[in-house]
């Protein structure tokens, strides 16, 4: 399997900070989950890379698609803005994973970053790169799947180089080797 590399941002809200358009340069895609926050980021995220992106709950009706479906070096993604509530994954979610599997789940909304394995699912928040809210870090991630299977890293905006989260999940049954 070649080495692919994704950035995955979420709840931008009309914002890209320069370390995130240096990021996505490099990208093999470029997935949003959400939350763009102005019509102006799409064309220059689409400028950059193949882009995946859905509407996030802020985001103006017919901004991009409520849901997406991709692949990703072999792993098989879910993008939707909301996913996650009350600490786990919403019944709308364990439905749809249900009717049509996954291997990883991207979302946002709620600015907290996240990288976690659920019954076999890994579900992702970068959290935000736009304007900080909450107290959480601004951060967006890097996903890279090759041979070994799929590296996360969740990168803070506010410490260049540092990670919020690492992760590495082993390779998919059914993947490429």
């Amino acid at each position: 399997m070649a080495r692919f590399r994704a950035v995955i941002l979420s709840d931008t809200h009309g914002r890209l900070p320069e370390e995130v358009l240096r990021a996505c340069r490099r990208a093999d895609r470029i997935i949003h989950a959400g939350d763009v926050g102005s019509d102006a980021i799409i064309p220059e995220l689409e400028a950059l890379a193949p882009l995946t992106v859905v509407a996030g709950n802020v985001d103006p009706p017919g901004l991009a698609p409520e849901r997406a479906r991709a692949e990703v070096g072999g792993w098989r993604l879910l993008v939707q803005h909301i996913v996650w509530e009350r600490g786990g994954p919403s019944r709308e979610a364990r439905d749809l994973l249900a009717r049509q599997a996954a291997d990883l789940v991207v979302f946002g909304h709620t600015h907290e970053p996240l990288c976690v394995e659920r019954e076999g699912v890994v579900f992702l928040n970068p959290g935000s790169c736009g304007a900080r809210r909450f107290s959480f870090p601004r951060s967006y991630a890097e996903a890279v799947a090759d041979r070994r299977g799929l590296g996360i890293r969740i990168l803070d905006l506010d410490r260049p180089g540092a990670a919020v989260a690492e992760a590495r999940f082993a390779p998919r049954p059914g993947a490429e080797s």
